[in-house]
């Protein structure tokens, strides 16, 4: 349903139309005016500039087909690049196995040409004589001199071996 729209009112009288319960109206203070900034402060739009020409079709196609052109090689060139990027990277990632393997090899040439290091218990130990264990009245000093027999005995070792020896 629609309402019936009541006649605008002319008069205003806001001092004799106030509700009961409230202050009376209080002037309305006017907002402060601020001074207006330079013309050359404020932003302007630019129009397209009066002297541009305005070109025909055939200009147009014309400039359209010369970018593309533009446009045509400058992606060849990029393939070319991205190309030469890629092979470069792999020649590095090549050359850097190599440069690891040398490096190995190099390591292990040196492990097996230097003399191996003594370990810490070897350093830490004095030197002890073999004979230093054995006391003094158990340990052979010096041979004692050959009796009788013994002297027979080797006499005839040395003839007998020195007669079956061929010269």
């Amino acid at each position: 349903m629609a309402r019936p729209t009541k006649a605008p009112q002319t008069k205003k009288s806001a001092a004799s139309t106030r509700k009961a319960g409230r202050p009376a109206a209080t002037p309305v203070k006017a907002p402060a005016k601020r001074p207006k900034a330079p013309a050359a402060a404020k932003p302007t739009r630019t129009v397209a500039s009066p002297a541009a020409p305005k070109l025909n079709k055939d200009e147009l196609r014309t400039r359209v087909e010369a970018l593309e052109r533009a446009n045509a090689t400058l992606r060849v060139k990029n393939r070319d690049a991205n190309r030469a990027a890629k092979t470069a990277a792999a020649r590095i990632a090549e050359l850097e196995d190599q440069v690891a393997q040398l490096e190995k090899r190099l390591a292990s040439a040196q492990r097996k040409s230097a003399p191996p290091a003594a370990s810490p218990r070897k350093r830490r130990r004095r030197e002890v004589d073999p004979g230093d264990a054995v006391p003094e009245g158990v340990a052979v000093q010096a041979p004692k001199p050959l009796d009788a027999e013994a002297e027979t005995a080797l006499e005839n070792l040395t003839e007998n071996l020195g007669a079956s020896l061929p010269e």
